[in-house]
């Protein structure tokens, strides 16, 4: 291997330690580039005639992007783990224990064990790029920072900014950076090396380095044991409300830092090394690394077996001003694209634009953004009644009431106003793509493109492809919405595409639940308790009870009779109930309080006189109806090929309706509990509640060859769609 590191010193004593991995995009600490580091702390730099040292990166936009995550994946054992962390801990307190003043200059991402390299130095200067990002996102792989992180950082800027960082696992701008006190300067980007040297020739002098030592702000109070316990209670509390106790890591790492957070550092390292050690040989650890990988191919992923290059999507418009269409035009207007909204009234037009200055009234009380930045984005929002404006756009998305005949209206309309190369879509959650190319003359440039609500925090974009879809026109959307900040996920045109497919069974199971009996509250209960971000008659109220109902009768009028809509739905909507939006549902909104609804209530006990059966209603099997019937469905659509990959359809359902995370996806959970174990207790289910629980094919396939879902190729042979990718 090359070496990593380039070292340097000038006539007045300035090091300057340049770091550079060879055949990488990004600076990253394996094992072999941290062996190299402590050569050269053994060596070269204990020389005398170092005065001050500068440790920057040759990487554009990157310092050190942290840890090998592949090592930290390939870790089995405790001791393994331990000897890892006391090794990287070691290294870095030779750097710190330098007998000359070190700087990090970080110009680019600083994450992981690059920020805890960074605060072994005396000091940190920051740019003021926007590529500048300085973080210890740890906790999001299901472990904490391993390399004295969890020491150093609240030493420097003190314990609430500390936790605030750690346990969100967020990463902060180097002009953020320079506020907290977690860098000593903030230069301009152009001038970084430079005035990274002019900052070393200053810190030579004794007098010159404490002046700028004393600036630091000093917090401690906050290790007082009054402030520190009160701290700690409420940092616990929300992070106790936002994960619900499911990842191990936010515990130990507040119980960590609450024993640590005052005495000897050397004490605080090896209690360090010893949380990182029992952490990362967890079953939560493996599965957020798994997501880890599989967003990194997604990153990369263009939608297309083919070397097309996607064409660059700028400026668009949005036919239906509702509030998907507000969301859709919020989104472009936000990342700095033209965006032109149509509706066939004004008062249509003007809903679109208070949805856009909603979600950015959010992003100011927040403090995510400023006034007059809002401003300027708003003025990308403009409107219309009719097509003007619409030949100069490169895509059209169509986001109208979801009726065939009305979308299929307005795309012949559309075709002829705008220019040959622009791209349409239709933000459909559940019509044939296929079906609606069928009026437009150029079907090869229309292209599913379904966006979930809100539009301002689901992450996921199903591109669905139709029949007739181009390369050229799938591999765009996808470069577009990975622009736009978004998980793309190419999926077949199927009845629901993937991600409403798997969820309208377990909405509908749930629902069925209820006329044998069983409480709403209940089941929502148990499922957030499973690690559902809400239950499903929770969700039923967001999305809109008539909206939800009517989605499964279109898919139940393709597979009948293994769906069929619960009865109960039909007469909530017939009550009026339709969920938040009216107010009332299964339960009673007002603002963001949420009770029980006493009228649902009794509807669902007259539902439930109407049955005579008995049926399984443990706790443990309500869990099961309504988890297995994703799975087996989930089990079909892999098979169907309508997502060509399990890791994506993981992918998906953890985006599109908050899977929990930390289980690692729906196919990887099945993964963990074992086929054979799935099999088994779904012919159960088929016996007790019906035929609809009848495992599928590619289970059973499974089950059969004794494989997984995430076995080599075990799925990848089964599949239908015309786009294939290779098992890695």
């Amino acid at each position: 291997m090359n070496a990593m590191f380039t070292l340097s010193t000038d006539e007045s004593g300035v090091a300057n330690l340049v770091m550079d991995l060879p055949g990488e995009k990004v600076n990253k600490l394996s094992q072999a580039v941290m062996a190299e580091l402590n050569a050269l702390l053994d060596g070269e730099l204990a020389s005398r005639e170092i005065k001050a040292l500068v440790i920057y990166s040759k990487k554009p936009g990157v310092f050190i992007a942290g840890a090998d995550i592949g090592e930290i994946e390939q870790i089995k054992e405790v001791s393994d783990a331990l000897d890892k962390s006391q090794e990287g801990q070691a290294i870095f307190s030779k750097l710190a224990a330098l007998s000359y003043p070190t700087i990090a200059v970080i110009d680019g991402a600083c994450l992981g064990g690059g920020l805890e390299l960074a605060l072994s130095c005396t000091f940190r200067i920051v740019s003021d790029s926007k590529k500048t990002q300085l973080g210890l996102p740890e906790v999001t792989l299901g472990i904490l920072p391993g390399w004295g992180g969890t020491q150093r950082l609240p030493r420097l800027i003190g314990l609430v900014q500390s936790l605030t960082l750690i346990l969100s696992g967020k990463a902060v701008s180097g002009k953020k950076a320079a506020r907290m006190g977690l860098a000593d300067a903030l230069v301009a980007h152009e001038f970084v090396v430079e005035q990274a040297r002019d900052f070393a020739l200053c810190c030579m002098t004794g007098k010159r380095r404490r002046a700028i030592l004393k600036k630091r702000r000093k917090h401690w109070y906050e290790r007082t044991w009054p402030v520190r316990g009160l701290v700690l209670r409420k940092a616990e509390a929300h992070a106790l409300r936002r994960t619900k106790g499911h990842y191990p890591a936010i515990p130990a790492i507040l119980a960590l830092m609450k024993d640590t957070c005052s005495g000897e550092l050397s004490r605080g390292l090896q209690k360090e090394a010893r949380a990182f050690s029992l952490l990362t040989t967890t079953p939560v650890c493996e599965n957020l690394i798994g997501l880890f990988h599989t967003d990194q191919l997604l990153k990369k992923e263009t939608g297309v077996a083919s070397d097309v290059t996607p064409r660059p999507l700028h400026s668009a418009a949005v036919l239906g001003a509702g509030v998907m269409g507000g969301g859709i035009a919020w989104l472009f207007s936000h990342y700095d694209h033209p965006v032109r909204v149509k509706d066939v009234a004004w008062d249509a037009v003007v809903k679109a634009f208070s949805e856009a200055a909603g979600y950015y009234a959010q992003l100011i009380k927040l403090k995510k953004i400023k006034p007059h930045q809002v401003a300027l984005k708003m003025h990308r929002i403009t409107g219309t009644l009719d097509y003007s404006g619409f030949a100069g756009a490169d895509i059209v998305i169509e986001a109208i009431v979801e009726n065939m005949a009305a979308k299929k209206t307005v795309l012949a309309e559309v075709e002829q106003t705008v220019s040959a190369d622009s791209v349409i879509c239709s933000n459909t959650s559940a019509l044939s793509i296929s079906e609606m190319a069928t009026v437009l003359k150029d079907p090869s440039r229309f292209v599913g493109m379904h966006f979930f609500n809100p539009v301002n925090r689901m992450p996921l974009v199903e591109v669905i492809t139709g029949e007739a879809s181009s390369d050229l026109a799938i591999a765009s959307v996808v470069a577009l919405a990975r622009s736009l900040r978004k998980t793309p996920i190419v999926v077949k045109d199927s009845p629901g595409f993937l991600v409403n497919r798997i969820l309208i069974p377990y909405l509908n199971e749930a629902c069925l639940l209820l006329q044998e009996g069983v409480g709403f509250e209940r089941v929502d209960r148990l499922m957030e308790a499973f690690g559902m971000p809400m239950g499903p008659f929770v969700l039923a109220d967001e999305t809109g009870i008539d909206v939800g109902y009517k989605v499964i009768r279109e898919l139940e009028s393709v597979f009948a009779p293994r769906l069929q809509a619960a009865p109960i739905l039909a007469r909530m909507i017939d009550a009026g109930l339709l969920g938040k939006k009216a107010g009332q549902g299964f339960y009673l909104h007002k603002g963001k309080a949420r009770t029980a609804n006493a009228v649902a209530a009794a509807l669902v006990e007259a539902a439930a006189r109407d049955r005579s059966e008995t049926v399984m209603s443990s706790d443990e099997t309500i869990v099961d109806r309504l988890i297995l019937t994703m799975l087996n469905e989930a089990a079909m659509c892999l098979k169907e090929g309508v997502v060509q990959r399990a890791d994506y359809l993981d992918m998906a359902l953890i985006t599109g309706i908050g899977f929990p995370p930390f289980r690692g996806g729906l196919l990887r959970y099945a993964d963990a509990r074992g086929i054979s174990t799935i099999v088994n207790r779904l012919k159960e289910l088929t016996v007790a509640c019906g035929n609809r629980f009848t495992p599928s094919e590619l289970l059973l396939t499974l089950e059969k060859d004794d494989m997984t879902f995430y076995s080599e190729s075990s799925w990848n042979r089964n599949q239908g769609g015309r786009r294939g990718y290779a098992q890695t």
